[in-house]
């Protein structure tokens, strides 16, 4: 550990944060002895936090005022009988289509938007106060803290990049943080072979504790590595891996090339960390703390073993409560207690959030993740889909709520281009893009399947 990052993590960073009246430094301190209560006064905890919700919604967002009003029920009827059931589940449909009346009215104060990356093809615009964003900030320091990635070790990311550069100054004090943290960041959407070889000579070079990495960037990553058959460093302790569905066959390839235990993650942005791996690898914790998750089949609560629809409600969002929030994921309910001793429950797996990744002529690979990422911040953009039809030749198929302009379609063509030179950028604006049949938009469809995870 080097001394700023022990001196940082350890002292200022929680100073800094007291001193300016956040949550973090203490939530991270309670977390750590959550974990382990009793399954029974972590609930009793999680309905305390219910009713708050419950009844800010009930005062400040229109459409939980007018539910209760209609409903005949109280928020007492709910927290007694320790059932949301009769509260509807909300899709991210509802919420475009009239996000004020999900949204609390005053908001609190220091409230800010955010955007999702729009895995399943519609980014949902909505707003977070501060005091939730610190929750979820201790949530996913903990979850990682798991696999042994903490403030003061080394760490290399491979993950989403810039498309937009952030302003001079932001980005040298961005630069100089991570300098000083030990952290290095490698842009996952840029996968050429060249690209490739100076990730493992980087990985090789600066000897990293901790690999941080999109589920099939590490998987590209690993395979190029199998290839040229390269030595991960004796110091890389583990592999967070996150974004997209981790399958076995792909934790048994990405073991084999880095030599170190994978540890799944599973995250969104309306909740940032949602559930984690412990060193056990039996399931992933959820954060029970932040978030209450149903898994529900047939509109019922799943069996462990049944895959069903995740269904969410924070606990700590007051600027727009996330109530039985349906976020098109499916996952498998987990089933006893963890050899680790954490009492949280588990899921057994997450399905469905694999994306195709494309090729170019040049050889380069690239995770449909990029689209996502790059259209959550253009507000016309209802819906997305990409597919390449030939190895020189894709098509983005666009449904708008708003006309898109010639320069921000430029845009969009340059950020494609750029990480897949050689591939012609078509932008087909239509009516409607039509699910799968299991429900979900399929964003990305990619010439072949041998490198979904």
């Amino acid at each position: 550990m080097n001394l700023y990052a022990g001196l940082w993590g350890g002292l200022m960073q929680p100073a800094y944060e007291r001193l300016r009246g956040r949550l973090t430094p203490g939530l991270s301190i309670r977390l750590e002895q959550s974990q382990y209560w009793p399954l029974e006064v972590l609930a009793r905890q999680q309905w305390q936090d219910m009713e708050a919700l419950l009844n800010l919604a009930r005062e400040r967002v229109p459409f939980y005022a007018d539910w209760f009003a209609n409903s005949g029920l109280t928020v007492e009827d709910i927290i007694q009988a320790r059932d949301l059931s009769p509260l509807p589940v909300i899709g991210r449909e509802q919420l475009m289509a009239d996000p004020g009346r999900f949204q609390a009215n005053p908001k609190p104060a220091g409230t800010f938007a955010k955007a999702t990356g729009g895995s399943t093809g519609r980014p949902l615009r909505f707003l977070v106060d501060p005091a939730s964003n610190q929750w979820r900030l201790a949530m996913s320091r903990r979850g990682y803290a798991w696999a042994g990635c903490r403030p003061g070790v080394r760490q290399v990311y491979l993950w989403a990049g810039d498309f937009t550069p952030p302003p001079g100054l932001a980005r040298i004090k961005r630069g100089l943080h991570r300098g000083l943290m030990g952290q290095i960041y490698l842009d996952c959407f840029d996968m050429t072979p060249a690209q490739m070889e100076r990730a493992l000579k980087v990985i090789s070079r600066f000897r990293p504790a901790c690999l941080v990495a999109f589920t099939s960037a590490a998987l590209i990553l690993a395979r190029h590595a199998k290839a040229r058959d390269w030595r991960p460093p004796a110091s890389l302790r583990s592999l967070i891996v996150g974004a997209e569905a981790l399958h076995a066959p792909g934790r048994q390839t990405l073991e084999a090339a880095f030599g170190c235990p994978v540890f799944e993650t599973y995250g969104s942005r309306e909740f940032m960390l949602m559930a984690a791996e412990c060193p056990r690898h039996q399931g992933l914790h959820l954060s029970m703390e932040n978030l209450y998750v149903e898994i529900l089949a047939d509109g019922q609560p799943a069996r462990p073993g049944q895959v069903g629809q995740v269904v969410v409600t924070d606990l700590h969002n007051s600027a727009q409560p996330f109530i039985r929030y349906q976020n098109g994921d499916l996952a498998v309910l987990g089933e006893g207690a963890c050899p680790c001793g954490r009492t949280l429950p588990r899921l057994a797996s997450v399905e469905g959030r694999v994306l195709d990744q494309l090729t170019s002529p040049d050889g380069r690979r690239l995770s449909g993740t990029i689209f996502p990422h790059l259209l959550k911040d253009f507000a016309a953009i209802e819906s997305f889909q990409a597919q390449q039809d030939r190895l020189d030749h894709l098509t983005l198929r666009l449904v708008l709520r708003a006309p898109l302009d010639e320069p921000q379609r430029r845009r969009i063509r340059q950020a494609i281009g750029g990480a897949l030179p050689g591939v012609e950028i078509a932008i087909q604006v239509v009516e409607r893009i039509p699910p799968t049949p299991s429900g979900k938009h399929r964003v990305t469809i990619g010439l072949g399947q041998e490198d979904r995870p």
